[in-house]
């Protein structure tokens, strides 16, 4: 496998304002399935797959579940690569940096039937389900998600708070620069509460996307102690901060928390202060997951993607897309805005406050809100409500996602 730069070593780019941004999506999920013996609890749902397992074994109807999957999709998508994530590939020398080639399915620990209401019930076995994508480009990447999410729906499918659609933003084989990822982490900590309310209700307090101005290491840190740690900041980052980010209208620990970010001397640093604080009931990565700008494998780099992991789990593929689009946007706005822009953005954002709505932050980014302003108003398009990327029912048709 060709040796990547950017994986093999720390770096970040003196300039990524070159070439376009690249995406990847993870879908997560449920399948219900019986023992072959077992009649189907709900017969009247004939036009969706009820997977069947000749093991009365949990773990190993599991397994047998995700292997009739995968051979539907390798079998209806035949153009487009399919593989099991327990047959990966991985850029040596190391042994966790993944691959992405094509669509991958594994399990995920995270994704569970037993959730609000208690324990799953019988009569079916859940398997949990997650479905990974190759690197898309994201001018065109509604066309797999629309193949994909079409075979998927011929299949009984359960979502619930447990299930979610992560969003992986990146440059391909490229790097990141450290301006682009202080720019980012700046914005997003202003707006973090603005973009997850424009998300179905069950991401907004969830511990698989807390919110990283809680509960991140940089959120944990009271202000006296970002007062002593300021003397290790680069002074340089530090005094960069003023051409990006207006001082009026923060508050002291706004103040110091930014310019912590600000005085990171790598993406290394970074990536850690964004990272989940130590803590029973917090996972390590939050609404950004910023995980894949950390060492990872046996020598040193990652794959430098920004993991968007605020919205709920979901099968229609224009929602999927439409939110694809606007991770790029953010990332782009970052990444591509000149220091004023960016500046009176970020003084927009400390003015208007609480007052700063969600579509309002989409069109000043130039991203599509028309799809968000439609969830939030309760007016989708298609007659559907915030409620359409959760089952809620008990039982019958509402136990699982349209066709």
């Amino acid at each position: 496998m060709s040796y990547i730069q950017k994986i093999d070593e720390m770096i970040e780019a003196a300039d990524d304002h070159e070439g376009p941004l690249t995406c990847g999506v993870e879908i997560e999920f449920l399948i219900p399935s019986i023992h072959v013996t077992a009649q189907d609890p709900d017969p009247d749902i004939q036009d969706r797959r009820l997977c069947r397992s000749t093991s009365h074994d949990p773990e190993t109807a599991m397994t047998q579940v995700r292997e009739a999957l995968l051979e539907t999709l390798k079998q209806q998508l035949d153009g487009m690569p399919f593989r099991a994530m327990e047959d990966d590939i991985f850029h040596g020398p190391h042994d966790d940096v993944v691959d992405y080639t094509a669509w991958r399915l594994g399990p995920d620990a995270t994704v569970h039937k037993s959730g609000d209401a208690g324990p799953a019930k019988e009569p079916y076995q859940w398997t949990d389900c997650e479905l990974t994508s190759p690197v898309m480009n994201p001018d065109n990447c509604k066309d797999q998600l629309e193949k994909v999410c079409r075979v998927l729906k011929t299949f009984r499918i359960h979502l619930n708070r447990s299930t979610a659609v992560h969003v992986h933003v990146g440059r391909g084989d490229e790097p990141f620069s450290l301006l682009t990822l202080k720019r980012f982490a700046t914005l997003y900590w202003l707006t973090e509460k603005t973009i997850i309310e424009l998300q179905h209700p069950s991401r907004h307090s969830n511990r698989f996307c807390f919110r990283l101005t809680t509960f991140s290491v940089l959120a944990t840190k009271c202000l006296a102690v970002l007062d002593y740690e300021k003397l290790g900041l680069d002074p340089e980052g530090v005094k960069m901060m003023g051409d990006h980010v207006p001082r009026v209208g923060l508050t002291n620990l706004q103040d110091a928390q930014l310019r912590h970010i600000w005085g990171c001397h790598n993406i290394e640093e970074i990536g850690k202060l964004m990272q989940g604080a130590d803590g029973e009931g917090v996972d390590e990565r939050g609404s950004i997951g910023f995980r894949r700008f950390l060492p990872a494998g046996k020598t040193g780099g990652n794959i430098q993607t920004f993991e968007w992991r605020q919205m709920s789990g979901s099968l229609d593929a224009e929602d999927i897309s439409q939110w694809v689009k606007v991770c790029v946007a953010f990332t782009d706005f970052c990444r591509l805005s000149d220091k004023s822009t960016f500046k009176n953005l970020v003084m927009k954002v400390i003015d208007k406050r609480e007052n700063y709505t969600g579509i309002e932050f989409l069109k000043d980014i130039g991203a599509n809100s028309q799809v968000f302003k439609n969830q939030v108003d309760g007016k989708m398009t298609k007659g559907r409500s915030w409620g359409a990327s959760v089952c809620d029912g008990d039982g019958g048709r509402a136990l699982f996602v349209p066709k």
